[in-house]
């Protein structure tokens, strides 16, 4: 197994299935601003390529993914484990050799439990494991039953807000629909203190390379909720921001929102609705974990490593 350097075309042409956008060269390229430089890896055997790793560098070291929630490894069909420890000693030795410390993150291991776990094994044994984190999902195949599976906290806050004048609007990907969402999201996280890390601009720019979807929930004409979806991977949608303002929080409009976007995308056929993580550095928000768990989603580990 050896590993070459190519440029974003080339390994566009070498790798045409990715497992998620994160890892496409558009996605990359369009935030490679971020980074000192791109490394567009290549593992091959034979001449044949198994195996390829897009990483940015940036502070000494090498991050996969560098803007993104998830990177890991693009491959060209399943692979076995052997081929996946050559991968990964062969990175390791490159590791080395450059004194560059190389750190990946895989998806969560809902997006597809064997190779990731497969992967995860291997990075271990030839890395160091940081801190796990806990990453909610919903089971679209769920939905048919949702009352019966959620918890009974939660099914008293839906019963609450099914009896407010709440509506979803689905506001598609359109410039203004864009805006309006993003501006009860960005008021969310004004009112509670986080970050909002991305832009307008970049929501704008994004939308370019990512399908995505904008909702807002309103309650008597006002704007009181809003959510952003990526397009992520094959059958799964992923939450970027959800939220809402305060002062309507006490109509259990998340309970309602997280209701109601459930079932648009079981409508759409997808099987999976990505909701993220609710740790930091491996250390849970116990409300945030809570309450995803009451509106019935379940839980599955992203690993992180660095080589």
């Amino acid at each position: 197994m050896h590993i070459t350097e190519i440029g974003a075309g080339e390994y566009k042409q070498l790798f045409k299935n990715m497992p998620h956008v994160f890892n496409s060269v558009e996605f990359t390229e369009l935030n490679k601003h971020k980074v000192e430089a791109v490394n567009y890896l290549v593992f091959a055997d034979g001449g044949k390529p198994k195996a390829g790793l897009i990483a940015g560098k940036r502070s000494g070291g090498l991050y996969s993914p560098f803007s993104a929630p998830f990177g890991g490894f693009t491959t060209n069909g399943k692979l076995r484990t052997g081929t996946m420890e050559e991968i990964v000693s062969t990175l390791k030795q490159y590791s080395r050799s450059t004194g560059t410390p190389v750190h990946i993150t895989l998806p969560p291991t809902v997006y597809d439990e064997t190779q990731i776990s497969k992967w995860a094994n291997t990075l271990q044994r030839y890395g160091t494991l940081l801190p796990i984190n806990l990453n909610y999902h919903f089971d679209l195949a769920m939905f048919t039953r949702y009352q019966d599976i959620i918890e009974r906290n939660a099914r008293k806050n839906l019963r609450r807000a099914m009896q407010e004048d709440l509506e979803l609007l689905y506001l598609g990907c359109t410039p203004d629909g864009i805006e309006r969402a993003y501006e009860v999201i960005k008021a969310n996280r004004e009112e509670h203190g986080y970050p909002l890390r991305m832009t307008l601009q970049g929501v704008k720019d994004t939308v370019e390379t990512i399908k995505a979807d904008f909702f807002v929930m309103t309650h008597g004409g006002t704007d009181v909720a809003a959510a952003q979806v990526f397009h992520v991977a094959e059958g799964t949608a992923q939450v970027i921001y959800w939220g809402d303002i305060k002062a309507y929080s006490h109509l259990r409009t998340m309970n309602r929102l997280a209701y109601s976007l459930f079932g648009h995308y079981h409508a759409q056929g997808l099987k999976t609705l990505d909701i993220g993580p609710s740790t930091e550095d491996g250390t849970p928000n116990n409300g945030l974990c809570d309450f995803k768990e009451g509106i019935g989603c379940r839980v599955t580990p992203k690993f992180s490593f660095i080589l």
